[in-house]
C-alpha cells in the first residue's frame, strides 16, 4: 500500500511543494517581517576608539596638520545576530574636508555604519581641525658617505646632479628644513663611486627627519671621484749593534732608494722628510759583500708603505783598508740647552746662529748626510749672567765622525736674567732672543744627543741616522767636548 502511495505521481509532488514551503519558513524566519507568531531581538552596542576618515581636502595646496581628536565613540543598535557578525573597524566616523582653506574650523561628523545598524550616539559629534598652507622652497642637496674607501685612497667632493632640489611643507614645518642629504655607502670602494638615483631626505636642525616632505625630484645621481693618498719620501738606512774589532764598514747601498706612504692628507702633511731602515751591524761577523733584508719602518698614523721591506748591500773590510772620504755641510743650526729657570739664553755669534761642519766617514754614508743628520748643541747648564764662550756638542750618526779640531766649534751666548741689563754684541744687528735658541728646553728636535747635556723631544724615526757616533775603524766614541757619546739605535 505505502509503496502505490510514493509511486503515485501526484502524491510525490504534493509532498514536494510541502517540503518547499517549510525550507522557504526557515529562511525567512529572521526578515524582521512582523510576525504574529515569531519574536525579533534587538540589542544596543558600544564602541570604543572608531577612527575618524578624513577626505575631500586639496591636498595639493593644503595639509591637515591638526585635529583635536582622531577617534570617537558611538552607540548604535540593531539585530543582536547582525551585530555580533561586524567589528569594530567596520565602523566609521567620515570628516568632509571639501572646499577647505587654511584656517582653523569645527566640522561635523557622519557615521558610516554596516547594514542592519542603526546610531543611537556619537561622542564627540563635531571636531575643530587646522588646515595649513603647503609652501615650496628651493634647498641645495648635500651628500654623506658611510665607510671608509680602501687604504691609501681618498675620497674626493660629491658631483650631484641636479644640485638643488623643490620642497614641500606646511609653512610652519617648511622654515624648520635645516638640510636635503642622501646617504651613500663608500665602504671600501677602490674607485670612482657612482649611483644613479640617491633617494633624498629632508632634516631640521636636531638632525630629524621631515617624513612629511614631499621632494622634487625625489632621488638624484652622485658621483664621488676617490683620489690616491700617498708621498714619496727617501729612504735613509739607520744602524743598530757593532762590527767586530777590526772590521769596518766600506759601502752601503739599498736596492730601493724612495718608498711610498699611504696614508690621510693630515699624516702625509706631517711626515718627516724621510723613512727609515734598520741594519743590524752585529749580524756582519767576518769581512765581504752581504745582502740584508731590512724592514722599512712605517710612519706613525699610515695605512701602509710600499715597499715593506729592503735589500741592503753592504760590504765589510778590514779597518786598514778603509778610506775615509770628506765631507763639508753648511748652516747647521746651534741650539741652546739648559739655561736656568727665569733666564735669556741668546746666541751672539756667530750671528745667524749655524755653524759649518767637516765630517768624514765611509763614502756612500758620507754621500747620503744631510743636515738633520747633525746636531750642534750649546749647553749653557750652571752658567750665570753675561757673556760666555761655549764649546758645542755635535751629534752625528753612527760611522760618522768630526774632522778638524772639536774645540774650533764655539758659540757667544748672552745669558740674561730679569735683574742683568742686556750686552750688546757690537758684531750683531740683532739682540732679540730668536725662537727656538732662548728658553730652557727650547732645542731642534734631534737624536742622537743623549749624553750631550740636554734632553730631544725628538720623536723615534725624525733623525735616526745621527743616533751613533761610534768610529767605523777602532770603536771609539767622538763628540766636540771630548766626551765619549754612546748612540741609540
Amino acid at each position: 500500500m505505502m509503496d502505490k502511495w510514493i509511486n503515485n505521481n501526484t502524491i510525490s509532488k504534493i509532498l514536494a511543494l510541502a517540503v518547499a514551503v517549510l525550507l522557504w519558513g526557515m529562511v525567512h524566519l529572521d526578515t524582521g517581517t512582523p510576525s504574529s507568531t515569531l519574536t525579533v531581538s534587538y540589542d544596543n552596542k558600544v564602541i570604543d576608539n572608531v577612527g575618524i576618515q578624513a577626505s575631500g581636502l586639496d591636498e595639493s595646496k593644503y595639509v591637515l596638520s591638526t585635529m583635536d581628536t582622531d577617534h570617537v565613540k558611538m552607540e548604535v543598535r540593531g539585530q543582536r545576530s547582525v551585530l555580533t557578525s561586524f567589528f569594530a573597524d567596520n565602523y566609521q566616523a567620515q570628516l568632509d574636508l571639501s572646499g577647505l582653506e587654511a584656517g582653523t574650523k569645527t566640522l561635523p561628523l557622519v557615521a558610516n555604519l554596516p547594514n542592519g545598524v542603526e546610531l543611537v550616539s556619537m561622542t564627540p559629534s563635531r571636531v575643530t581641525v587646522t588646515i595649513e598652507e603647503k609652501q615650496t622652497k628651493s634647498f641645495d642637496v648635500s651628500i654623506v658617505s658611510k665607510g671608509k674607501p680602501n687604504t691609501g685612497l681618498q675620497l674626493g667632493e660629491p658631483v650631484v646632479a641636479p644640485q638643488t632640489v623643490k620642497v614641500t611643507l606646511p609653512k610652519s614645518q617648511l622654515s624648520t628644513v635645516a638640510a636635503v642629504q642622501g646617504a651613500v655607502d663608500t665602504e671600501g670602494i677602490s674607485e670612482k663611486f657612482e649611483q644613479k638615483r640617491v633617494k633624498l631626505k629632508a632634516y631640521n636642525k636636531k638632525g630629524q627627519e621631515l617624513t612629511g616632505a614631499v621632494i622634487e625630484p625625489s632621488t638624484v645621481s652622485v658621483e664621488i671621484p676617490v683620489t690616491q693618498q700617498t708621498k714619496s719620501v727617501p729612504v735613509k738606512i739607520v744602524y743598530s749593534g757593532e762590527l767586530p774589532n777590526g772590521l769596518a764598514l766600506s759601502k752601503v747601498n739599498a736596492n730601493v732608494k724612495e718608498a711610498i706612504v699611504y696614508a690621510s692628507q693630515d699624516v702625509l702633511s706631517s711626515l718627516s722628510s724621510y723613512v727609515t731602515a734598520t741594519l743590524d751591524l752585529s749580524q756582519l761577523t767576518e769581512a765581504g759583500t752581504h745582502t740584508v733584508q731590512a724592514n722599512l719602518a712605517a710612519p706613525a698614523g699610515s695605512d701602509k708603505i710600499e715597499p715593506g721591506s729592503i735589500q741592503i748591500q753592504v760590504t765589510v773590510v778590514p779597518s786598514n783598508q778603509v778610506t775615509d772620504a770628506e765631507r763639508t755641510l753648511s748652516g747647521i743650526p746651534i741650539v741652546v740647552q739648559g739655561a736656568a729657570d727665569g733666564t735669556t739664553a741668546t746666541i751672539t755669534t756667530p750671528a745667524d746662529k749655524t755653524m759649518d761642519v767637516t765630517v768624514k766617514g765611509p763614502q756612500d754614508m758620507i754621500s747620503n748626510l744631510t743636515n738633520d743628520d747633525i746636531s750642534l748643541v750649546a749647553d749653557v747648564s750652571g752658567l750665570e749672567a753675561g757673556q760666555h764662550e761655549v764649546t758645542l756638542k755635535i751629534g752625528l750618526p753612527k760611522y760618522i765622525t768630526q774632522s778638524g779640531n772639536a774645540s774650533q766649534l764655539t758659540a757667544t751666548v748672552n745669558i740674561e736674567s730679569p735683574s742683568t741689563p742686556a750686552v750688546t754684541n757690537p758684531g750683531s744687528g740683532n739682540e732679540s732672543t730668536p725662537s727656538g735658541s732662548g728658553n730652557k728646553g727650547q732645542e731642534r728636535p734631534q737624536e742622537g744627543q743623549s749624553g750631550q747635556g740636554g734632553s730631544s723631544d725628538a720623536k723615534p724615526g725624525d733623525n735616526a741616522a745621527a743616533e751613533d757616533k761610534t768610529n767605523p775603524h777602532n770603536g771609539a766614541d767622538s763628540s766636540a767636548n771630548g766626551t765619549p757619546e754612546s748612540g741609540q739605535p
